[in-house]
């Protein structure tokens, strides 16, 4: 019957899929009349989970991060004050080379100071010797002044008693001029003495102007005989050498460059938006008045951390400010500060350092005085000038902050956030005002900020 069936309709199995079709509608038919009514669920409030740290007020210690090269805390240029011959030089006159305290450096021919020592030193005797011989003329000629005086008075007596034995006819006029004459001629010997012995002080004050010039020769020529020998004047390091033995040298020639050991000093360029927390009252302490001048010295005594890095390990020395330069860097707007410190092989842990040398590249942080306690969050977490807040009923609030300053990865308050406000610290998009918050504490974050606050952890 089937053969027969498909015989008579040769499209049978193309029919084949109408109780398929069947089939699927009468189960969809099932399906909907065998559905259950949707759940309705009741409106509930989206929470976001977020990070946040308690706002806490704690002193901030400002700091800035320098760079810059390790110099010498002195450098000494040898000068040769005489001129001369070098006769002798240290063994081990060359550079790099180490010397201790007084050792010498050098010896110049002594030859042409010590002739001329003797030259002034001879000169010396000759006034001292004139200036005896005045002494002496001048007791002698006050010697010779009380005879001729006491001539003069009996030459007067005379010429008193032949005036009246001439008035009495005794004598002749010619005899009473001939007296007269003998007293002027007496008159005039004691007055030449007596200019003699004027003229003495004059001529003891010349010599002792010679005598002392003369002293002041020796005293030179001494001192140039001292400066013959040239000295170390501190533990140092031989930078430079000008000068060979045998060679001539000149006044006021550089025959060698010291570098001193132990304290070393760098110069080190930090930005001014940096520099200036470091500053009382974040303000430039320009010295003119006497309250900025004192704020001024108590800048100059903060500490510096010097640190140097190698492949190895981290390097670090104790040091002060000493003074700042006295301009800004036109191109880089740096300000240069000068940082003394201690080249020690041994730093503060212990632990042995290699010694600082002469244009050795280093890091330094400024270490400035505690600010007054104020609210720190971190640096993230500000805005454009606004905090997110997890307030009492778990809400976000944004709250316009007052920034004090920036450092690192804290930002510093003055107002806005108080003491125990859960800071948001997570990224929020969108943050809308009002929406629920689910704050966890990021204890990590946390402790950060505190070490950072606290100067606990190098600055970054």
């Amino acid at each position: 019957m089937i053969a027969r069936f498909k015989e008579k309709c040769p499209y049978w199995k193309k029919l084949l899929i109408i109780p398929v079709v069947g089939l699927g509608i009468l189960f969809f038919v099932i399906l909907v009349k065998t559905k259950q009514q949707p759940v309705k669920k009741s409106l509930e409030e989206r929470v976001t989970s977020v990070r946040v740290v308690e706002a806490e007020a704690m002193p901030v210690v400002p700091r800035a991060i320098g760079y810059g090269y390790i110099q010498p805390g002195q450098v000494w240029d040898a000068v040769a004050e005489v001129p001369g011959k070098v006769v002798e030089v240290h063994p081990e006159f060359e550079r790099g080379a180490v010397l201790a305290k007084g050792e010498i450096l050098m010896r110049i021919d002594p030859a042409a100071s010590g002739y001329i020592r003797e030259q002034s030193e001879a000169e010396v005797e000759r006034v001292q010797a004139e200036l005896r011989k005045l002494d002496q003329s001048e007791q002698d000629t006050r010697r010779q002044l009380e005879v001729e005086q006491g001539r003069l008075k009996l030459s007067a007596k005379d010429l008193d008693r032949n005036k009246k034995l001439v008035n009495q006819g005794v004598i002749s006029q010619s005899e009473l001029d001939a007296q007269e004459q003998s007293y002027l001629s007496q008159r005039n010997v004691v007055q030449n003495y007596q200019s003699t012995l004027n003229g003495i002080p004059a001529s003891r004050a010349s010599l002792k102007a010679q005598l002392a010039s003369a002293r002041s020769k020796t005293a030179g020529a001494r001192l140039d005989e001292d400066n013959t020998v040239i000295r170390t004047p501190f533990n140092c390091r031989i930078s430079a050498t000008n000068v060979e033995l045998g060679q001539a040298v000149g006044m006021n020639q550089v025959v060698a460059t010291l570098d001193s050991l132990g304290e070393n000093e760098a110069l080190v360029q930090v930005p001014l938006y940096v520099f200036k927390n470091l500053l009382p009252q974040g303000k430039m302490a320009i010295p003119g008045s006497q309250v900025q001048m004192e704020e001024f010295r108590q800048f100059l005594g903060i500490d510096a951390m010097i640190r140097v890095r190698t492949q190895e390990r981290t390097m670090e020395w104790i040091g002060h400010v000493t003074r700042i330069s006295d301009a800004v860097d036109a191109d880089t707007r740096t300000i240069g500060v000068f940082v003394s410190v201690d080249n020690r092989i041994q730093n503060s842990q212990g632990e042995q350092n290699t010694p600082l040398i002469k244009n050795m590249y280093a890091e330094v942080e400024l270490l400035g005085k505690p600010t007054e306690p104020l609210v720190v969050v971190p640096r993230t977490a500000v805005e454009a000038g606004y905090v997110n807040v997890v307030n009492a009923e778990g809400r976000l609030e944004r709250r316009r902050v007052t920034i004090a300053f920036v450092q690192s990865s804290i930002a510093v308050l003055r107002s806005g956030v108080v003491i125990g406000d859960r800071v948001v610290v997570s990224e929020l998009i969108p943050a809308i005002e009002g929406m629920r918050l689910r704050p966890e504490l990021d204890e990590t974050l946390q402790k950060r900020m505190e070490d950072e606050a606290l100067a606990r952890t190098a600055a970054k």
